[in-house]
């Protein structure tokens, strides 16, 4: 009850601070304390922003101008008193202190005033909530000895977002019309809201008479205003009083936030006509372009129709205020196509203020839309001025066709270890017109059978005429980006584009769906390697054929692919290639048999006798067809250039494999029994060569190796000493380089192998 009372108290002091020219709102609280005749009283507080007023206090954007004034009994001004101030919010039960001021103990002037700007710079905002009996907002206390002081209150709000955007409206012009050289005004009156609806008061409003007339307020030109308690101004328009005033005039009020840095409007017309016994003649008609002026075909998605104005001026450039008879005519007649009415080609309507309008309906086809008028000035009948135009174009209809496609040299890196590359579709209609702007597309991508995962998603929707990664728009373009990781480097994903027809997506059904997959139609996208870096190393750079003699020498040569962030790049296929290699051979871990197999890559008949290629070729032999063992059914494992194993029972063991030669699955180590690793796996482990050529995918550390044989005679002979017999050869440098063969190709630098041959009587 005692809130209560309170608040009774401080409403009645606050109707008091308002008639006094306190600024503050309904929720705010002032008061005045008096003690052995001293008074101590809130004279203003109002928010500011940048050295401007505003409607309210904003942390960190606006903050509050604060004014009181001391007075002895007889109510003169004391000078050099000393006035502290304070400010705090209720925190449960207790005041917290809250916000600050620039100055915290000023002393009045001579008229008895101390001056403070208050602002709360962090924090989350204090603002009363009116169904609440307590006050939840900002309360300021000045102090004036030990016993005196006053208070007042006041919101302030925790984000720009609280308040901003504002509202602008004008009340229509009353009157609407007024006549030229006769003293006639309009009165407007304009109104400034805050994001909540509550009246922004005491705030300057720039308000633009054009060029036609001047405003007036209580009597005075003026081109500003400060608004009232109701957020309002009201004033008068007047015009210059000479004949080029004679049209339509606009009146603008303007509010511009100081520290939001930004604005609001409002736009308001009247009518200025001429004088009795001044007649406006009619000079020409002129036909602007519609807004929009672009529409499309009927149930073509969009904007069917708009507005096609004809405006009406005499020799001043004037527009003519007295009503006129305007004739419109469609010519050509675009099919279906109509003004107004369904089947009106041919109407006629009067001006106002100077401007006539009909509507324009799209029909069945697109085109330009031509319009003929005429105008009856002297109102006889007869259509004395006349002119033509396109002011509108029936762009396009319902998406028809849709052509999708990926730019992968487009691929940037995005962080985290991703990757995004750029993708679009260009939607036609039926007579191969962009589409109207805004019109949506669906995008998705599916790994391409066998697989059943791909670490790659594209963003499901885009829509005609959005921009694409530079800011561009193109009409007609839907732009939406692939995103995928390192793992799917190499990957190709099945990427579809699809929109809808006239009718939209019926449900349960895509009847009137328009789908199109990338790279014309076949769908495939690959998950371009944006270049990291591609090394070789080598187990010897040098190798000296007669230390202890020997007719060849084996390297072992290691490539190491990371992609851009250095992580490694797993199964992606490296291409070896070096001057001087008798011949490549795989790295292998566990032994097999280097017959062949037979023809009908079943693994339960191995003979000596398998198809052409397979015997004696060097290399671990197998057939990619997965786990059937029958080619070109996409089943699992095929064509992924690996020898798999499956686990067919889900016991986590596997127990089936690809048709291969027989190999001992005994693991790195290449003993039975000891469980390490690759044992037991159904998969020949190692870096097998793929179909028997220099090319090895790379393992889970981005690791790819294969060993390069060479001939001891890379080092020929150069001359024989007749007295000792040795021999003397030529050095031979051999170079190794290898390169990625998923786009973008990449390039090792090369890796030179010194191959020497000391001398010797072992001469050729």
């Amino acid at each position: 009850m005692k809130n209560k009372i309170l608040k009774l108290v401080v409403a009645y002091s606050l109707f008091v601070l308002v008639f006094s020219g306190l600024s503050c709102d309904d929720r705010k609280a002032s008061s005045t304390v008096s003690e052995e005749g001293l008074t101590l009283t809130f004279i203003k507080s109002q928010p500011v922003a940048s050295g401007a007023t505003v409607g309210e206090a904003v942390v960190a954007y606006a903050g509050v101008y604060i004014i009181v004034e001391l007075r002895d009994e007889d109510g003169q001004p004391v000078k050099n008193g000393i006035v502290s101030f304070s400010a705090n919010v209720l925190d449960g039960a207790s005041p917290k202190s809250y916000g600050s001021f620039d100055v915290s103990i000023v002393p009045t002037d001579s008229d008895g005033r101390a001056f403070v700007t208050y602002s709360a710079n962090s924090g989350t905002g204090a603002v009363d909530d009116p169904t609440t009996p307590k006050y939840e907002n900002v309360e300021v206390v000045a102090s004036y000895g030990e016993n005196l002081e006053a208070s007042t209150r006041f919101d302030v709000y925790g984000s720009k977002d609280d308040i901003w955007p504002y509202s602008f409206s004008m009340t229509d012009p009353s009157p609407e019309e007024i006549t030229l050289a006769t003293n006639s005004s309009s009165n407007i009156t304009c109104r400034l809201l805050n994001k909540n609806g509550t009246p922004v008061r005491n705030v300057i409003v720039q308000i633009d008479a054009g060029d036609k007339g001047y405003i007036k307020i209580d009597d005075s030109v003026v081109d500003s205003d400060t608004t009232d308690n109701n957020g309002e101004i009201t004033f008068s328009f007047h015009d210059n009083g000479e004949e080029e005033n004679i049209g339509i005039a606009s009146i603008r009020a303007i509010f511009n936030h100081p520290s939001i840095s930004a604005t609001v409007s409002d736009t308001s017309t009247i009518s200025i006509v001429s004088e009795v016994g001044l007649v406006q003649e009619c000079t020409y008609v002129e036909i602007p372009s519609s807004v929009p002026d672009n529409i499309v075909v009927r149930d073509g998605g969009g904007i069917e129709s708009t507005s096609i104005k004809a405006k009406l001026f005499d020799d001043n450039e004037n527009l003519i205020a007295e009503p006129r008879l305007v004739r419109f005519v469609l010519n050509p007649i675009l099919e279906g196509t109509y003004l107004e009415e369904p089947g009106v080609t041919d109407t006629s309507v009067y001006t106002v203020n100077g401007i006539a309008t009909v509507s324009v309906n799209s029909g069945t086809v697109p085109g330009t839309v031509r319009i003929e008028v005429g105008v009856d000035c002297d109102q006889d009948g007869d259509y004395e001025i006349n002119a033509n135009a396109v002011p509108v174009i029936i762009a396009s209809g319902a998406p028809y066709h849709i052509e999708p496609e990926y730019d992968p040299n487009s691929t940037e890196p995005i962080g985290g270890g991703f990757y995004k590359t750029q993708c679009a579709a260009i939607v036609y209609d039926k007579w191969y017109n962009p589409v109207e702007d805004s019109t949506y597309v669906y995008w998705t991508i599916d790994p391409i059978p066998p697989d059943t995962l791909i670490d790659a998603f594209v963003e499901g929707i885009s829509f005609t005429a959005n921009e694409n990664l530079d800011g561009d728009q193109n009409a007609g373009v839907a732009y939406s980006t692939i995103v995928y990781s390192t793992d799917a480097i190499g990957d190709f994903g099945r990427v579809r584009a699809t929109t809808f027809g006239a009718d939209g997506p019926d449900e349960g059904t895509e009847a009137d769906s328009i789908s199109a997959l990338i790279n014309e139609d076949v769908g495939d996208a690959a998950m371009f390697f944006l270049p990291g870096q591609l090394t070789l190393t080598a187990n010897a750079t040098y190798h000296d054929f007669s230390i202890p003699p020997s007719l060849t020498a084996e390297i072992t040569i290691t490539a190491i692919l990371i992609d851009f962030y250095g992580n490694p790049v797993v199964d992606a296929p490296i291409s070896f290639v070096g001057t001087g290699v008798a011949e490549w051979l795989e790295v292998g871990y566990e032994n097999y048999s280097n017959f062949g197999m037979d023809s009908i890559a079943n693994n339960s008949d191995f003979g000596d006798g398998g198809t052409a290629g397979d015997l004696l070729d060097n290399c671990f032999t197998w057939r990619d067809y997965g786990l059937d063992r029958i080619a070109g059914t996409n089943d699992m494992g095929e064509g992924n250039n690996k020898h798999d194993g499956f686990d067919t029972d889900g016991d986590g063991v596997p127990d089936a494999w690809e048709a291969c030669e027989p190999f001992e699955d005994f693991g790195q180590d290449g003993e039975d029994g000891t469980n390490d690793e690759g044992e037991g796996n159904k998969q020949w482990d190692g870096y097998s060569m793929i179909g028997c050529d220099p090319v090895v995918l790379t393992d889970k550390d981005g690791y790819a190796r294969i060993t390069a044989v060479f001939n001891r005679e890379l080092c020929i002979w150069q001359a024989t000493d007749e007295e000792t017999g040795l021999c003397t050869f030529e050095d031979f440098t051999a170079s190794i380089s290898s390169t990625l063969l998923i786009p973008q190709i990449t390039t090792s630098d090369p890796l030179d192998i010194q191959l020497v041959r000391t001398q010797t009587t072992d001469c050729p």
